[in-house]
């Protein structure tokens, strides 16, 4: 009891003022209807600032699963939208609604991009769809790599930043053909050989990819610099990378569905 006497006679003073305080605001708040309007429309500002810095806070911790959500509704969308391709064409309607091509969303578990053989994780695997040679692309259609190897839940992508990857490769427009590589030079950067002497690169000039685990226009990058080789027979060009490989996140597996049978084509071929 004489605690709580002690500690009622160090706070009265406070309560006293917080209790005229209370009084001389409601006076004030009541005084007039100027006075009520202008009051509630500063506490309602101040809720609805209290509320949206709520609501951020919780969209920022909700954004991997909504972007998880969104790279799943783009693959879907994209195979659909590769089906419908060439609708305007009747003769063609049925092949067109028979694509070859199937999207498959997976999210990066980890990668590196400061090694000579770089690789990436995804979290899909063989049990769902994912096998060897599938390309991966970002879903805004950037060339990110090929699958290496697969386990049932996971697989392993060789990345354009890998000495050993190979694609072909062609130029947005004169539809000349290149052979791509990396040479470890620079992470943003790979490079493109073998070009025709005919081709008559540019600076900026789109370079998509050519390749029967691709469809058609998926970009690679642009032409930041080129040169002709010293027998002047071929241009080799250096290529700024579309893709934002250090800070990728969702990525979208694509299948090409009849791709057994080009592979059997050309072992026959080859016999």
């Amino acid at each position: 009891m004489h605690r709580l006497l002690e500690f009622i006679r160090r706070i009265y003073v406070f309560v006293i003022f917080l209790l005229f305080e209370g009084i001389a605001l409601y006076t004030y708040a009541s005084s007039s209807p100027y006075t009520e309007a202008k009051i509630l429309a500063r506490t309602t500002a101040a809720g609805a600032a209290i509320s949206g810095a709520v609501t951020d806070v919780w969209h920022f911790f909700s954004l991997t699963s909504e972007n998880r959500r969104l790279t799943e509704r783009i693959a879907e969308l994209t195979t659909e939208l590769t089906a419908l391709g060439g609708l305007e064409l009747s003769a063609s309607m049925v092949d067109s609604l028979n694509s070859n091509f199937k999207y498959h969303p997976a999210h990066v578990v980890s990668m590196t991009t400061n090694r000579m053989d770089n690789n990436i994780i995804i979290n899909r695997g063989a049990l769902d769809g994912i096998a060897k040679d599938m390309g991966v692309i970002t879903p805004s259609n950037e060339l990110v790599g090929y699958v290496a190897s697969c386990t049932d839940h996971y697989a392993v992508v060789q990345s354009l930043l890998n000495v050993n990857f190979r694609t072909g490769g062609k130029l947005v427009g004169s539809g000349n053909v290149c052979f791509i590589s990396w040479d470890a030079q620079s992470k943003y950067q790979v490079n493109a050989n073998d070009l025709s002497v005919y081709s008559e690169p540019e600076v900026g000039m789109a370079v998509e990819v050519q390749s029967e685990r691709l469809p058609e226009g998926v970009l690679i990058g642009y032409i930041d610099d080129f040169y002709i080789n010293t027998a002047q027979t071929a241009y080799s060009a250096t290529i700024n990378i579309a893709a934002k490989m250090g800070a990728l996140e969702n990525v979208l597996v694509v299948e090409n569905t009849r791709r057994n049978e080009i592979e059997e084509l050309l072992e026959q071929t080859g016999k």
